[in-house]
């Protein structure tokens, strides 16, 4: 397993959970949150919001995968594919 850090399109829901994202040209289906850390620093700004993952692609192949969102540009990245 490596740090994949691909940026991905995410569609969220309205309290800004990932419900899908398009991934490698596959969309995916978020079925479940599994773990969610928002990393803080005393004193200092937020600088991500991780979550772990249940998904399922369009052709139903299921996935664990970790997202990343930056807070300074709300960007979304893939950080892991677990296998």
């Amino acid at each position: 397993m490596s740090l994949l850090n691909e940026q991905i399109d995410v569609r969220s829901t309205d309290s800004g959970d990932p419900a899908q994202f398009t991934w490698r040209g596959r969309t995916f289906r978020v079925r479940r949150i599994i773990g969610d850390w928002r990393p803080h620093h005393p004193g200092g700004p937020e600088q991500s919001h991780l979550l772990r993952v249940s998904a399922e692609s369009e052709t139903g192949e299921p996935s664990i995968v970790d997202l990343a969102k930056d807070a300074d540009s709300e960007c979304w990245t893939v950080r892991r594919e677990w296998h």
